[in-house]
């Protein structure tokens, strides 16, 4: 005799189930290509085409599922003009913007000349700033002013290099972790762009980097035949095969 199960029971599950679906969601990689490009082409430092920088903005999650989303309409040309200013200028911008949905920085640079320095700056490198200090960070007052509803994206456009961002003391994990505790089951993700040129050689770069993605989603976005695309890294099927590979 097969069993029924009550159909208020199966409303509840189906409730249940959409519920989480609606919190979880779905990151659509080409309305992510479509938000990495906007960076690229308006919030670059223009100082070099190719200088490292970190942005995290809180946006709608519409942002993150929907490839007919205009990010215009939470991040404006303007906004993102401020934005590339500041770091062009190697400030650092903490909701800096009247929305108050971005935060970026670039890397602290090493001090030239050490002995001319009394007090020289630490580097510290982009990712990093934005992570910390833990409970008081950039990225914590960004979480202050948004909600278990919004898509967070933290773009980096290099990936964190290994040395100092994973396997060190300071490496920026912990710092992800004190992101997703607060966040849950909301939607995440973390993108770069190139993989960072001294890390390029690593065996193991798929293990260190995918680190990562235990804790929040892990993509790379590039221009690949002059289309921005996006992919979800996965660990590498081969020894020989590239990492995160856009083909």
């Amino acid at each position: 005799m097969a069993f029924m199960v009550p159909s208020r029971i199966l409303i509840f599950l189906c409730l249940l189930h959409l519920c989480v679906q609606g919190i979880q969601g779905n990151v659509n990689t080409a309305a992510l290509a479509k938000m990495i490009k906007y960076f690229d082409d308006n919030v670059q430092p223009k100082t070099k085409p190719d200088v490292q920088y970190a942005i995290a903005i809180s946006v709608p999650q519409s942002q993150c599922t929907d490839e007919k989303s205009d990010i215009q309409n939470v991040f404006s040309r303007e906004d993102a003009e401020h934005v590339r200013n500041i770091l062009t200028r190697g400030e650092k911008c903490v909701l800096c913007t009247p929305s108050q949905n971005v935060i970026a920085a670039r890397p602290t640079p090493k001090p030239k000349d050490l002995a001319a320095q009394t007090t020289p700056k630490p580097e510290e490198h982009s990712e990093h700033f934005l992570l910390y200090p833990l409970s008081n960070s950039p990225m914590d007052k960004l979480l202050a002013n948004t909600d278990q509803n919004s898509c967070i994206v933290f773009y980096s456009y290099n990936s964190p290099c290994v040395t100092k961002c994973i396997q060190r003391d300071s490496n920026i994990l912990p710092g992800l972790s004190n992101w997703k505790n607060i966040r849950k089951e909301a939607m995440d993700v973390f993108v770069f762009k190139n993989i960072w040129h001294k890390d390029a050689w690593r065996k193991d770069l798929d293990k260190e980097l995918l680190q990562i993605d235990e804790i929040v989603p892990l993509y790379r976005c590039d221009i690949s035949n002059n289309v921005m695309g996006c992919k979800k890294c996965e660990e590498k099927k081969n020894k020989k095969e590239p990492f995160c590979p856009l083909d």
